[in-house]
This record gives structure tokens, C-alpha cells and sequence, in this order.
């Protein structure tokens, strides 16, 4: 009887520990009862009206923009005239007389509110400047000196006396010593003859904030290129900064009827903005954007939702709750196992899930545990017998690649790399040195001094290092290992004469594990140096600048420990072919 209870529970039990019947149970029973009541409520009544309100308030908003800015521009138009119509003005350009102009134009431009405002002569040269010095204030300050407007087209289209069907005045973004401003231009006569261009301009980013409050909505202005130029958005957020370049479509579509919109996120946040082109008198001065957060109809949406009921409300607490305990049984291992498999695919031998289950869940990550161990087994079994066969190709510096290894490693740690850093400066130290296999013996074992296309030789090993290894998929902190270790700060290191900021650091403390090492072996041209002696040698290359100050320091506080393991642990003795009797040919 027993027996069959424990069958009878067993096959009970079953079901629940398959992902499936997790999954599909809970779900299939909540979607039936939401899907035909609350979904379908919900969006009729509120997605609808919501968008549409949505989509009126960001016309608005671009229309009262639009409108600023023509306002702004016609302040721009009366001080123009008030300046060219200024008795002495012309003739203050004339004798480049600056004080008469500031007497006659300061009054003026006080009276306008103006931000800048500019005399240019015949030639295009800035006569005369005045600027406001603080907003808010009517205290001005004079400004001239080099100030070429001739490249800009207001000043062009004027000095050329070009006039078109609305009259003589032109309007243009400029981008000044003062940031990016909009100007307007005007002709300045002297009994009929043009003798210079007033020009009136407001700064952009004291300008879009004013007209932000109008349109209650966040305004950017881009070039005829797309790129912005001046905006209200923070410069940065929580998110990072924003990425306020509109798409190609956009930029191309603004020739064409009718608004273009677009939907970014900024900040973690979506936004949509609205574009247009930022027209004034009849022309195109420069492409502009209004933006609102979606939140606005999210929060509506909510608000709405309340008034569908008590029904609705208890149905997505129910969906809500199970959502959560789902996620717990189910979605974090899930999820854990895919970042783990996304570590392995990188090139991380050393991840493993570590997930305890007794569902498929369980089982198939204690399958990938396993074959992942299997992996960076058979991975650094590959590894170590190339190593055997650097050290049977010079049996003078027997070791030396793990030893780097390991040393490099023992340094990384002491300085908190992760543990995925960690592996990957074994192995580089294991590789490091497999470009030797491409140099001759007489050259890697010459005892003597090397001539110099001999040391050349020498000093190419990396690269040939790098062009062995390049059909294998290595993690780029392996190849930096190989291709750096001899790098220097100050760029007299070799074969590529890195400096500063392009040495990595896995390359820093490569160069200074293998240094260390080199110093501390037997050599056929020189016999192993003491500790001290080669401390000594370091330290006097990083007061040259050349190794790193801040891995050296690390490196010296763990030189004791390093040594002892260095005599007692056989695995760092490296691999030596053993004697062997070959018969004599015949």
C-alpha cells in the first residue's frame, strides 16, 4: 500500500517539476479571463483618446516654438531698423569710430533687450560688438577684434545688396565666440550707399529655455546636417548622456508635406519628438524638434484603468503576484544561465551557474557546469603543451611561461582583477612566448651579443606570436598579453612602441612578470640575477617612466611569498626532454 502511495505521488508530482506545465498552467487560465475582459476594455477606452491628445499637445508645442521664435525674430527686425535708421551710426562705421557707436547703439539695444548685437563693414570685419553681460540685467560690454563675418550669408546676401521678395533683411544660425546664436541682418545706408550690416542675435541656449516655458515641451535645434547644435534636455542623466541625432529618414523627410516624428530614449526614459523645419521670413534657417515624455499617457493610462472596476484590479494583482513567483522559481535561473553561457561564449572558462534544481532547469545547467569544466580542462591542457614545447625549444629558460603566468596571475589578484582577468592572464602567459618557436636556434640560443638583425629577430617574436595564434579565437586580453609584454611606458618598448595609455594594463603587468623573470633565469649569454639586483634594475625603470609605478608597488609587496613558491612548487620548473640514447645510423 506503501508502495503505491509513493507511485501514486510521484506521478502526481511530476508535472510540476517540468518547466512546461510552470509555465503554461498558471498562464493559459490568467489569459483567458484577462485577455477577454480588462485587455480589451483598457485599450479601447484609453489608448485611443489618450494618443490622440498626445499628439495635439506636441503640435502645440511645435507651433508656439515656431512662434517664438518668429517673435524673437521680429525684436531682432526693430532693432535692425532702429539701428540702420540712426542718425551717425553710418558714419561712425565709416571713420571705424567705436566709442560714437557705442554711445548710439547701446541705448538702443538696452531698449530691445538684445543679446549681441554687431556692426560689420564693407569687407565683412566686425566694427563694433556688444554684448549683454549677464542675463536678466541691462549691463552691456563692447567687444571687436578679429570677427570675420563675410562667410556668413546674412552678411553676404547684404553686402551684395541682394534683395529679395520680403525686402532686404535676412535671418540665419551662426555659430559665434558666444556659442550658437540666431541672427538677424540688415542693411546700414549712407545717402544711398551701403557703407555696412547691422546684425541683431539671440544666443541659443538662453534663448530655447524662454521659449521652453511657452511650449512646455523640451526644444532642440540641429543643423541642415542633423546635428544638434543647442537643446533644453540635461546634458546628462541617469542614463548616461543623450543621443540626440534624429534618424537619416528624418533629416531627408523634412522636404517633403507634413511632420516627421520620432520615438527616442533619453535618460531611460522614452520621449517623442516632433521635427520641422525652423522657418523664417519664407526660409530655412535650420531643422528643430519638440519632445514630451511618453510617461504622459502611461500615467493616464493607469489613472484610466482604475475606473475599469474591482474586477480588473483583483485580476492584475493575481497576474502580478503569480508573475512574481514565477520569476522567482523560474526566471533568475533561466537568466543566470544565460549570462554564464554568455561568459563561456566570451572566452570565460571559469563560469558556472551553480544552479541546484530538480527540474530540466537543474539539469541542464549541471550539463553545462560539466562541460564547461570539461572545456577549460581540455582548453589549458592545449595551452600547457604548447608551453612544454616553448621549453624543450630552449631549455636555458625552462618554466619561464608559466612562471610568468603564474606570477601575472599572483599580481592581478593583489590587484582585484575578476576572476575571467585572471585566467586570461595565465594563459597569455603561457603564450607569451610562443613567437620563438619562429626564430632560429643559432639566434635564441646564441650565447655572445646579437648583431643587430639578430636582436631584430628577436624583438619580432610577438608578432610572430600573434600570426601563430591568429587562427585561434583567443580573448583579447590573451592577445594584449602576447602582443604587449615587452611594451614600455614611455614607448621604447618593442616590437610596436606603444606608450602611455595604449600599453593595458594586462600588458603592465605582463611586461613586468616577464622582466622579473628573465632577470631572475639563467640566460646563455649571462648568469641569473639576484632579487635585489633585479628589483633594483625595475625600480630604476619606473623612475624612467617606463613600468608601471602603481603594478611595480603591488609586484614588490608580494615578491617574498613569490619566491618561495617559485623554489618549492615543481610546476613552475617547466618541461626539460630527458636524455635519451638514439641509436647511431647506420
Amino acid at each position: 500500500m506503501k508502495l503505491n502511495l509513493a507511485w501514486l505521488k510521484a506521478r502526481l508530482l511530476a508535472p510540476s517539476r517540468q518547466i512546461r506545465w510552470k509555465i503554461i498552467a498558471p498562464y493559459a487560465i490568467l489569459t483567458l479571463v484577462l485577455a477577454a475582459g480588462g485587455t480589451f476594455m483598457a485599450t479601447r477606452m484609453v489608448t485611443g483618446s489618450l494618443e490622440e491628445r498626445f499628439e495635439n499637445q506636441l503640435a502645440e508645442a511645435a507651433r508656439v516654438t515656431s512662434d517664438a521664435v518668429v517673435r524673437r525674430e521680429r525684436e531682432h527686425l526693430e532693432l535692425v531698423r532702429g539701428i540702420s535708421f540712426t542718425e551717425g551710426v553710418a558714419a561712425a562705421i565709416r571713420e571705424q569710430n567705436q566709442s560714437a557707436l557705442a554711445r548710439l547703439i547701446e541705448p538702443l539695444a538696452a531698449n530691445s533687450r538684445a543679446e549681441l548685437v554687431e556692426v560689420v563693414n564693407l569687407d565683412g570685419q566686425r566694427v563694433f560688438g556688444l554684448r549683454l553681460s549677464e542675463a536678466g540685467t541691462f549691463e552691456y560690454e563692447a567687444f571687436s577684434g578679429d570677427g570675420d563675418r563675410s562667410p556668413w550669408s546674412v552678411v553676404d546676401r547684404v553686402l551684395r545688396e541682394n534683395v529679395d521678395a520680403l525686402g532686404d533683411k535676412y535671418a540665419q544660425i551662426a555659430a559665434t565666440e558666444e556659442g550658437y546664436a540666431l541672427y538677424t541682418s540688415g542693411p546700414i545706408f549712407q545717402d544711398d550707399a551701403l557703407v555696412g550690416v547691422a546684425l541683431v542675435g539671440s544666443r541659443l541656449d538662453s534663448f530655447l529655455p524662454v521659449a521652453k516655458s511657452e511650449a512646455l515641451a523640451d526644444i532642440t535645434v540641429y543643423d541642415f546636417e542633423g546635428a544638434p547644435i543647442a537643446t533644453t534636455f540635461a546634458a546628462t542623466g541617469e542614463g548616461g548622456e543623450a543621443d540626440l541625432t534624429p534618424a537619416a529618414a528624418v533629416t531627408s523627410g523634412l522636404d517633403t508635406p507634413g511632420a516627421i516624428r520620432e520615438t527616442k530614449t533619453l535618460f531611460g526614459r522614452e520621449f517623442d519628438l516632433l521635427y520641422g523645419e525652423l522657418v523664417i521670413r519664407d526660409e530655412a534657417v535650420g531643422i528643430y524638434s519638440v519632445g514630451l515624455p511618453r510617461s504622459f499617457i502611461l500615467n493616464a493610462a493607469v489613472t484610466a484603468r482604475w475606473q475599469l472596476g474591482l474586477l480588473f484590479a483583483v485580476a492584475t494583482v493575481a497576474v502580478l503576484v503569480t508573475g512574481w513567483l514565477l520569476a522567482r522559481g523560474l526566471t533568475a535561473p533561466l537568466l543566470q544561465l544565460v549570462r554564464v553561457a554568455k561568459a563561456v561564449t566570451g572566452g570565460d572558462l571559469t563560469a558556472r551557474s551553480n544552479i541546484r534544481m530538480r527540474d530540466e532547469v537543474g539539469q541542464l545547467a549541471e550539463s553545462f557546469d560539466k562541460m564547461t569544466e570539461r572545456l577549460q580542462k581540455q582548453h589549458l591542457s592545449t595551452i600547457l603543451a604548447l608551453t612544454s614545447a616553448i621549453d624543450a625549444r630552449d631549455p636555458n629558460t625552462a618554466g619561464h611561461s608559466a612562471r610568468v603566468g603564474q606570477l601575472a596571475v599572483t599580481i592581478g589578484k593583489e590587484l582585484g582583477l575578476p576572476e575571467s582577468q585572471l585566467q586570461h592572464l595565465e594563459i597569455g602567459g603561457y603564450l607569451h612566448d610562443i613567437g620563438k618557436i619562429g626564430v632560429r636556434d643559432s639566434v635564441l640560443l646564441k650565447a655572445g651579443s646579437l648583431t643587430p638583425e639578430e636582436r631584430e629577430l628577436i624583438e619580432n617574436h610577438p608578432r610572430i606570436g600573434l600570426e601563430i595564434l591568429a587562427p585561434v579565437e583567443l580573448a583579447p586580453e590573451v592577445v594584449a598579453f602576447v602582443s604587449g609584454h615587452h611594451e614600455k611606458l614611455d614607448g621604447s618598448g618593442y616590437p610596436h612602441g606603444w606608450s602611455g595609455e595604449e600599453v593595458s594594463i594586462i600588458a603592465r603587468i605582463a611586461t613586468i612578470a616577464d622582466i622579473y623573470d628573465a632577470l631572475t633565469t639563467a640566460r646563455p649569454y649571462r648568469e641569473a640575477m639576484s632579487v635585489d639586483e633585479a628589483l633594483e634594475i625595475m625600480s630604476r625603470e619606473v623612475a624612467e617612466a617606463k613600468l608601471d609605478a602603481h603594478v611595480y608597488a603591488t609586484f614588490q609587496g608580494l615578491v617574498p611569498r613569490w619566491e618561495w613558491r617559485r623554489h618549492t612548487d615543481p610546476d613552475l620548473q617547466g618541461f626539460r626532454l630527458t636524455d635519451q640514447q638514439l641509436p647511431n645510423a647506420a
